[in-house]
């Protein structure tokens, strides 16, 4: 049995698609089940398939912890320092509307109630996050992840299209609309308008016109990899926002392939006591 309060303040939802929304991992099967056994309750009545929920509301909902709450996966922790590797599809955090039971720092805080991310990745990109629940190496990440300093990230992807050179380094702008979520890659400076550098090294044919990349963001934006690459003629697969909707439908299935698989602490890093330290994490095979 699992007991939540939907978050104050949200609109009335169907209590279908909140379910959702709060744990997106979780196949739709195992809800539907549930509301059609009316095995969830809002406010103590028993709901099914058509009822609403609205911010402030009580749920109960009899279904197994496996599904509703799972275990992070946690590849070092000193109890301090916390590097866990987020699945595909699962948040970092809550929304901006505080809809989010099953998100990645929710499930750090089932075991460090103080842990606090360091950084973030997009729902849709998964692998390598630091989380910190030590306020001096808090401090120490923020400023390294601020800065851009003492850290560097690795990314593994597979892009379309045939690369003219095995490696490269990419220069631009990048414009963030907050409105929509998007950015859009500029060639000069204009207002708004915010330097990017992206590396990219080309290794294995995935597949006819399919290659996997290695990418560093030596800048830090959001989407700048997607966004970059896509503005580079070589836009990842799965990647419905910035890529190539026809070249994703040759592979039914499959999400967007990004991953961040390696995080190396540089020996003048402001992460003090992890200096020379590298983090990894496989990423999957995602079509093979």
């Amino acid at each position: 049995m699992t007991l939540h309060r939907v978050p104050e303040g949200l609109a009335p939802m169907g209590l279908e698609k909140y379910l959702r929304r709060a744990w997106p991992m979780v196949p739709g099967r195992v809800f539907r089940d549930a509301l059609k056994k009316r095995d969830v309750r809002v406010n103590g009545v028993r709901a099914g398939v058509g009822d609403t929920v609205r911010g402030g509301d009580a749920l109960t909902l009899y279904i197994e912890d496996r599904w509703l709450a799972p275990e992070a996966e946690v590849i070092f922790t000193d109890d301090r320092l916390i590097v866990a590797v987020k699945p595909q599809g699962l948040p970092v955090d809550a929304d901006r509307d505080g809809v989010g039971a099953d998100t990645l720092l929710a499930r750090l805080n089932r075991h460090w109630p103080d842990a606090r991310l360091c950084h973030r990745l997009d729902a849709a990109t998964g692998g390598i996050v630091l989380a910190a629940a030590d306020d001096a190496v808090w401090q120490q990440a923020f400023e390294a992840f601020r800065n851009h300093r003492g850290i560097a990230k690795r990314y593994r992807a597979l892009a379309l299209g045939d690369f003219k050179r095995r490696e490269g380094t990419l220069d631009a702008f990048l414009i963030k609309d907050a409105r929509r979520g998007e950015v859009r890659v500029v060639h000069r400076e204009v207002l708004g308008a915010k330097p990017i550098r992206t590396r990219y090294w080309v290794g294995e044919n995935a597949a006819p016109g399919l290659w996997r990349v290695s990418l560093e963001p030596v800048t830090g934006r959001t989407h700048q990899l997607r966004a970059h690459m896509a503005d580079f003629g070589h836009p990842l697969l799965g990647d419905d926002r910035y890529g190539d909707r026809a070249a994703n439908r040759r592979f039914p299935g499959v999400k967007l392939c990004l991953w961040h698989e390696a995080l190396t602490v540089s020996e003048d890093s402001p992460l003090i006591d992890y200096r020379g330290m590298t983090f990894e994490a496989q990423a999957p095979g995602w079509i093979e």
